[in-house]
């Protein structure tokens, strides 16, 4: 399995856990604002056997969670043993997905506790060529949506990152509405987009993080909605907050 990275410890990627994370090579989109550019190249990472990854796992003794992510997990073709090596541990196993190969994530589904749905924008083809610099198959993203849905047992959380000159309040109106005309029972996520050194130079200007009060009046219109999921703001002055949450502090 390609791996580009290891964290023993972490406690942001998965709500409420600390967890070991690893990151894999290689992603199928293009996004140009992607914070892990240094997984994409061909010569990003090294080769690890499932035997080392699952040894790490067994001998992190402060965690029992891992999380999985990329660059696009979904790549590699030792995800699925990974999985089930990891539950057969009893580890509480998360995906971080783009949603581009349901096939993949079907396989991996009687093994995993949690999935995080990475939705770049709104869900037409037109906006998502846009964002993401890549020819996408909206069917496939769908697909990996509803079966994660339909999947009782599991944590599902979509998430949108805003980054302001790339997205508009409509892309974020769209995915709310999509999600509440399709029953969405997990945790949307709107996610505040920051630069990092992953990003690259070049685009520092190009893409600007969103005010705080920005995403806050983006998600205002929708708290006295009986929504049949929570939405959540991730970003620098919350942390990680349930909109009802973040107001009552406000008023």
């Amino acid at each position: 399995m390609k791996i580009g990275g290891i964290i023993d410890i972490s406690t942001k990627d998965i709500p409420g856990k600390a967890c070991m994370v690893i990151f894999t090579v290689g992603c199928n989109f293009g996004c140009q604002f992607c914070h892990n550019k240094h997984l994409l190249r061909d010569d990003a990472g090294r080769k690890y056997s499932i035997k080392h990854l699952m040894s790490l796992a067994k001998n992190n003794y402060l965690v029992n969670a891992v999380s999985i992510s990329g660059g696009e997990p979904a790549l590699q073709p030792d995800l699925p043993d990974l999985c089930h090596k990891l539950s057969e541990q009893n580890k509480f196993v998360s995906i971080d997905t783009n949603g581009s190969h349901p096939d993949v994530i079907e396989r991996v589904l009687p093994s995993i506790k949690r999935v995080a749905l990475d939705l770049k924008t709104s869900l037409s083809i037109k906006r998502y060529e846009q964002i993401t610099n890549t020819s996408v198959n909206i069917d496939n993203i769908l697909k990996t949506f509803h079966l994660l849905n339909d999947a009782t047992h599991i944590q599902f959380e979509v998430r949108t990152t805003y980054i302001d000159n790339l997205l508009v309040e409509d892309d974020i109106k769209e995915i709310i509405t999509f999600l509440k005309e399709n029953l969405f029972t997990g945790n949307f996520v709107l996610q505040q987009y920051q630069y990092s050194e992953g990003v690259g130079e070049e685009f520092r200007e190009k893409f600007q993080k969103p005010e705080h009060n920005t995403l806050l009046n983006f998600l205002k219109p929708y708290l006295n909605d009986d929504f049949s999921f929570d939405i959540y703001l991730r970003d620098e002055v919350v942390g990680y907050s349930e909109i009802h949450d973040v107001f009552q502090q406000i008023l």
